[in-house]
This record gives C-alpha cells, sequence and structure tokens, in this order.
C-alpha cells in the first residue's frame, strides 16, 4: 500500500519548507515578482518567536528570517 509521508507537528531544524522570501525576487518588465521557494530551516527561536530558512540562489546560500513556527 501507499505510505503518506506525514507532515511533521513542529517545525524542525533542516526540514524543507516553501516559503515566500522578501529579499529574493524575478523582474519582469521593470515589476518584481515574488514567488514561493523551497529551502530549508537553519534556525529556530527557542521561543518560537522566528526561524530563519536558507534558499540556494545561483549556487549560493541565501538567508532570510520568517516569524512564528509555523510548518
Amino acid at each position: 500500500m501507499n505510505e503518506r509521508r506525514r507532515r511533521p507537528a513542529r517545525l524542525e531544524i533542516g526540514q524543507e519548507v516553501v516559503r515566500t522570501p522578501e529579499t529574493i525576487f524575478e523582474e519582469a518588465h521593470g515589476k518584481a515578482i515574488r514567488r514561493p521557494m523551497r529551502g530549508r530551516v537553519d534556525y529556530i527561536h527557542p521561543r518560537g518567536r522566528f526561524h530563519i530558512v536558507a534558499f540556494e540562489v545561483r549556487g549560493k546560500t541565501i538567508k532570510e528570517t520568517f516569524q512564528g513556527v509555523e510548518v
């Protein structure tokens, strides 16, 4: 039978997530277009106030902070 992959109830370091970064965007016709991207959780604040996601862009790592710890 097919086993479905279950999403963890809590955010974990190393987990792959989809977020829409504010600092990484494409330009089309002079307009900044922000799109959701896949990244990995790099850090979680001990009290769950924010988390840092690392995105691989053109062979480099760019990190961005997001509020909360939603999965």
